[in-house]
């Protein structure tokens, strides 16, 4: 390709990049992520032209994963941390009495049928609470990558996972005089941001797919292979 030839092609690429982040702001206009998508699909479906720049689509399918990934799991996550919440509270109750005063203290010691509950329920909240904090650790790290800090979420999108670690933290700060209790771990509520390790391998594992994906719709085989041996070494030699 001549010097020439490959000036163009980086121009069109920058045009394609301006072109999506033109989409973005007048999508995220509407309002929602939701409310964005149901005035689309109720008219014909017209491809934008700077779909066909490699880059440009991988952005435009981050976007998209990522803020469908939040409402697929809305429920869930809702449901599971009310579940958690009920019994946690069920097993500090068991452990714990009021004194004179009325503030709970421990019974010690804890029975042992209690004990094992509680320490299984504990180490399941964590892991939930720890997904979330990285998860919005890496939405935020993504967005300062590959959009200059503009955010990847919708405000519809954001909105709910705010709440969700809301939800997640009220739930949290119950739980260190059982962790005490129980000689458990305390919760780590804070540093979930861009170099954290489980930060930093969500946002890589996000990227990895939204790539792998647009690579494998776009017909590139070689390339597609290239990127899910990133995503899943496994899945790439199976292939």
């Amino acid at each position: 390709m001549t010097l020439k030839g490959r000036l163009q092609k980086v121009e069109e690429a920058l045009d394609a990049n301006k072109k999506f982040l033109l989409w973005l702001d007048h999508a995220k206009a509407v309002g929602g992520f939701v409310s964005y998508w149901e005035r689309e699909l109720k008219g014909p479906l017209v491809p934008f032209k700077w779909l066909g720049d490699e880059e440009a689509y991988f952005l435009w399918r981050l976007v998209n994963d990522v803020n469908i990934a939040i409402l697929n799991d809305a429920q869930t996550n809702h449901d599971l941390r009310r579940v958690l919440h009920c019994a946690l509270d069920g097993v500090l109750r068991q452990i714990t009495q009021p004194d004179e005063s009325g503030r709970l203290v421990p019974v010690l010691p804890a029975p042992e049928v209690t004990k094992l509950v509680g320490e299984f329920l504990y180490g399941q909240f964590k892991t939930i609470f720890e997904e979330a904090l990285s998860l919005a650790g890496a939405i935020d790290e993504l967005s300062q990558t590959y959009l200059g800090g503009e955010d990847l979420l919708f405000v519809d999108t954001r909105r709910e996972l705010v709440e969700q670690i809301s939800q997640l933290r009220t739930t949290a700060q119950l739980l260190p005089p059982l962790a005490a209790w129980l000689n458990l771990e305390p919760l780590m509520m804070e540093g979930f941001v861009s170099g954290h390790p489980k930060v930093d391998t969500k946002a890589t594992q996000m990227a990895d797919f939204s790539r792998a994906t647009a690579l494998a719709q776009s017909g590139d085989g070689r390339q597609f292979k290239d990127a899910l041996q990133q995503l899943s070494p496994e899945l790439a030699v199976s292939s």
